[in-house]
């Protein structure tokens, strides 16, 4: 439950409102037949998003890169670990097209829209602003703002992310909460003042995900249908 309600709601964006695996999987499937590869695509998938995850969360110092090179970089190691041999162009499909045309989880925009009628809804996303940008346009997400961390120059789970977030929002930590799928983000979220809600993603990383809620939440929910009834 919620001391008090808070008047702004921060999302991740990338699994817990974006569906990256399907997507990840069709650019790796589209390569499997183009090439007649003998690969699994869903773990390559998987592979993908765990590497450039990592490279984007460990990042420490003022030599910052964003998840567009983190895609990348993620490409070129699994194709060299793998022996995978395609085109430099189509490596660039799977970094830096597939990515931009991910899907929005079924349960998530209209009960985000009910939401946004009353309260400030804001993307704070590990994303790049190309990502965020374009896959909230192409799945209709009017955010009230965007706030990326490639933006701020400060990348969660580092805490400075989260105090830098309320501040441009003019509030205090404990007035926002972040919404997320990822313990890891909502344990820092939570360390820096924030209210929390822990959203269950069966899928995110397709058939054989695994949930594990790695903390204490003020709700853990199994889809975004139920944000309006604890609002409330």
């Amino acid at each position: 439950m919620f001391k008090l309600k808070p008047k702004a709601f921060t999302f991740d964006t990338g699994g817990t409102i974006l569906d990256w695996h399907t997507g990840f999987k069709k650019g790796w499937e589209k390569i499997k037949t183009g090439y007649g590869l003998n690969i699994d695509s869903t773990k390559l998938a998987n592979l993908q998003r765990r590497k450039s995850l990592d490279i984007i969360t460990t990042q420490k110092g003022s030599s910052l890169v964003n998840f567009d090179y983190a895609h990348q970089i993620a490409v070129q190691e699994i194709c060299k670990e793998n022996q995978i041999e395609i085109k430099n162009e189509d490596k660039a499909y799977l970094h830096s097209k597939v990515p931009t045309q991910l899907k929005v989880w079924d349960d998530f925009l209209k009960p985000f829209n009910a939401l946004k009628l009353n309260n400030l809804c804001v993307s704070f996303t590990l994303l790049s602003n190309k990502l965020v940008f374009t896959n909230s346009k192409a799945n209709s997400i009017n955010w009230d703002l965007i706030i990326s961390c490639e933006t701020i120059g400060i990348y969660k789970p580092n805490l400075d992310a989260y105090l830098r977030t309320a501040e441009l929002l003019q509030l205090k930590p404990s007035e926002c909460c972040m919404v997320a799928c990822h313990s890891f983000d909502l344990n820092a979220a939570q360390e820096a003042g924030f209210n929390t809600i822990f959203v269950k993603r069966p899928l995110e990383w397709g058939n054989n995900t695994k949930i594990k809620v790695d903390g204490e939440y003020n709700f853990v929910i199994d889809s975004f249908e139920e944000i309006i009834t604890h609002i409330k």
